[in-house]
């Protein structure tokens, strides 16, 4: 009986003492769990000011996006309006330096005039041709027209600018995608060699009325339609006038 109650009491102990060391290592997990728990505490917090900075830092892109947006277009207009005051500066002295040539000339040799003002009149159409592309400075007068000789002046106040047999014909054209294509047909009608003085009257919705002086007889539209590289649809002609589509 007494060897039953030792051996009893001495597994008691055995498991007493198991228990005790189940019981550290219970204590032992809670602690790891703690510290683990503090751990993601901590990422979450780093986290949370993480989104914070990022969204901060995309607020200021875009910010810095549309600041250079901005700078960029007014970068843009400064740069347009550069290359217009540029045009507006070199017209005027073209404009200047073709007077100043027809005063010396006439002070020279008034025989000269017929040539000189036909310089005079390519000078006139190229200026015309140039300042459409850019707009008037809204505070600036507008341009007189081009001094001419004094013989040019007395042909002018005479009706003697047109072709030597005095037919002209007006050409209604358009619409032009942009103001080269106007430039390409003006040169195409200049390269006919029956033809004269051609000027632009009108350049409105796209649409240009060019009068065109011919200096003998010839078949303007067939000369147009080979020399003009546009596709030309014919809608009216008449005697003294032709209207032309052109074909997008």
């Amino acid at each position: 009986m007494g060897e039953a109650i030792e051996a009893l009491e001495s597994e008691l102990g055995r498991r007493a003492e198991t228990l005790r060391g189940r019981e550290r290592e219970v204590e032992a997990l809670a602690a790891e769990a703690q510290r683990l728990r503090a751990r993601v505490e901590a990422a979450e917090a780093e986290v949370g000011t993480l989104r914070v900075e990022l969204a901060g830092a995309q607020a200021r892109a875009d910010d810095e996006l549309r600041a250079m947006t901005l700078f960029a277009r007014q970068l843009e207009d400064m740069r347009i309006g550069a290359r217009g005051a540029a045009t507006r500066i070199r017209l005027r002295a073209l404009r200047e330096a073709a007077e100043a040539s027809a005063r010396i000339a006439d002070a020279t040799d008034p025989r000269c005039g017929g040539v000189r003002d036909r310089v005079l009149d390519a000078v006139e159409r190229a200026l015309d041709r140039i300042g459409t592309a850019w707009e008037a400075d809204p505070g600036a007068p507008p341009p007189r027209p081009l001094a001419r000789s004094a013989a040019g002046r007395v042909a002018l106040a005479g009706g003697q600018l047109g072709g030597p047999d005095g037919r002209r014909i007006s050409v209604d054209v358009g619409p032009f995608a942009d103001f080269s294509q106007l430039v390409r047909f003006e040169d195409a009608a200049s390269s006919i060699g029956a033809t004269g003085d051609i000027s632009i009257k009108r350049f409105s919705g796209g649409r240009a009325r060019i009068d065109v002086a011919l200096s003998e007889p010839v078949d303007l539209l067939r000369e147009l339609e080979e020399s003009c590289d546009l596709d030309l649809r014919v809608r009216s002609r008449s005697e003294g006038e032709i209207v032309l589509d052109v074909a997008g």
